[in-house]
């Protein structure tokens, strides 16, 4: 498979991704790797955050040292969020990631990306995501999960998630799309957590992976440590590393250097 029109983004070929979901478009951008490299390519794919605040390009420039390793990397918008359309729902995520996961052996197969070295890096939110695709696809090799949020149950009837949603709303219009009436929104998302496909407990015991880290900062206070490594104490292969001076985000100056490692010693093991 080839590109017709090939576009650079600096040192690297970048073409933008649009996947037709229920009748609404997933948008994103895959950037390939320096042109010494040749195909197939080591592929990863990155889950944001709930709320997703930074462009697709600010994501790919935090990222560009993984370029500079070989690999691909896709960067996108669930539906609901920024470029992409739609409204944000558990099911609408799930089924983005089902279709993406489609793509990825798509390219796999023409030979694009290569098919034992297709990896995730997931941050918030999206860790939660990309497990229950793990759950349910069997050809992923390596998992990195960047202040994983799992307990969905627990923090949709915090004070402080309510809050956020308000703030979104207030000043952040058109950055999420579904959460404009908040009660709504909550209780279908409460609705949907009843459902086994969204159950953590049932989904960490099917995962399918090669290995998995977890890499949490000294300062998030949007997770409870000692409840994370009890939800993942079942789980083989895992390793987890604290930084120093890192938040739930992970892109401040003064921790960015200590995060990088950790991902280039993950990734080239």
């Amino acid at each position: 498979m080839e590109f017709k029109k090939k576009q650079y983004d600096g040192p690297y070929e970048v073409s933008a991704l649009e996947l037709d979901i229920e009748g609404q478009l997933l948008r994103g951008l895959l950037y390939f790797p320096r042109e010494y490299y040749i195909k197939p390519y080591k592929f990863i794919i990155y889950f944001h955050d709930f709320p997703q605040l930074f462009d697709l390009h600010q994501i790919v420039k935090n990222l560009e040292f993984l370029l500079d390793l070989g690999y691909s990397l896709l960067v996108f918008n669930f539906r609901g969020y920024r470029n992409s359309q739609g409204e944000l729902s558990l099911h609408s995520q799930l089924q983005d990631a089902l279709e993406l996961a489609r793509f990825i052996q798509l390219m796999a197969e023409k030979e694009i990306f290569k098919q034992q070295d297709i990896n995730i890096v997931a941050h918030g939110f999206g860790c939660y995501i990309a497990l229950l695709l793990c759950s349910m696809r069997n050809f992923f090799n390596k998992i990195l999960l960047i202040s994983p949020i799992l307990n969905l149950k627990h923090l949709i009837n915090q004070d402080m998630f309510v809050k956020t949603l308000d703030y979104i709303n207030r000043y952040l219009p058109g950055y999420v799309h579904g959460i404009e009436n908040v009660p709504e929104f909550l209780t279908k998302t409460r609705r949907e957590l009843t459902h086994n496909e969204f159950q953590i407990e049932n989904v960490l015991i099917k995962m399918n992976y090669n290995d998995i880290k977890i890499i949490l900062g000294s300062k998030n206070k949007l997770i409870n440590i000692s409840e994370l490594k009890s939800t993942f104490h079942k789980i083989p292969r895992l390793e987890i590393a604290s930084i120093d001076d890192m938040d739930h985000d992970w892109v401040e100056e003064e921790s960015l250097c200590s995060f990088q490692e950790e991902i280039i010693s993950f990734f080239i093991s």
